[in-house]
């Protein structure tokens, strides 16, 4: 298990297409013995905080101060026009801008295609992997789906999987897996 802590960052950006939000933060890591991580702030308040983390990885590194840019796909809500991230500097209340042009492809990635459609009344999500990994990738589109109550006790939840594809280049420097889900539950 690694040890994580929070990160410095020296920018953080957000760009929203629908209720997906990217955000992209970059910095300095003292070692490349660290991987980088957004998640959910453990704060129970609304609209959800998020936290930028360092995490070391098992091993000797260089003493080596080493870049990062790291991605993450979120769900937030639309009507939203900032988003809150902590970190060792403190707390960014960052400005949501829409995609535009440079982020045309990932915009059309996670609202997906018309002949790959999530079933009718069905929820959506999309989960992104900086490591091409399908399981890490599935698991934050699960994630990503919205809070739901169950309609009685046994009621069965099925994820579908709608779509599976790779971003790659571009000025945020994707090298992700994307996981595009629906659920349904009856």
């Amino acid at each position: 298990m690694s040890r994580c802590e929070p990160a410095s960052r020296t920018r953080i950006r957000a760009y929203r297409e629908g209720v997906h939000v990217l955000l992209i933060a970059e910095g300095e890591i003292p070692t490349p013995g660290f991987t980088i991580t957004i998640t959910p702030s453990p704060l129970r308040i609304f609209p959800q905080q998020f936290d930028l983390q360092r995490c070391a990885k098992p091993g000797i590194f260089p003493q080596h101060v080493t870049p990062y840019r790291h991605l993450e796909t979120v769900r937030y809500p639309e009507d939203q026009p900032q988003i809150t991230v902590h970190h060792a500097d403190g707390t960014d209340q960052i400005p949501i801008e829409p995609c535009g042009t440079d982020l045309a492809g990932y915009a059309t990635a996670v609202r997906g295609s018309a002949e790959k459609a999530a079933p009718p009344a069905a929820d959506e999500a999309v989960g992104m992997s900086p490591t091409l990994s399908f399981d890490d990738a599935f698991a934050k589109a699960i994630a990503n789906l919205p809070a739901v109550d169950a309609p009685h006790a046994d009621a069965l939840t099925h994820i579908q999987v709608l779509e599976t594809s790779g971003l790659f280049g571009g000025f945020a420097g994707f090298h992700h897996l994307l996981v595009r889900v629906s659920r349904t539950i009856t």
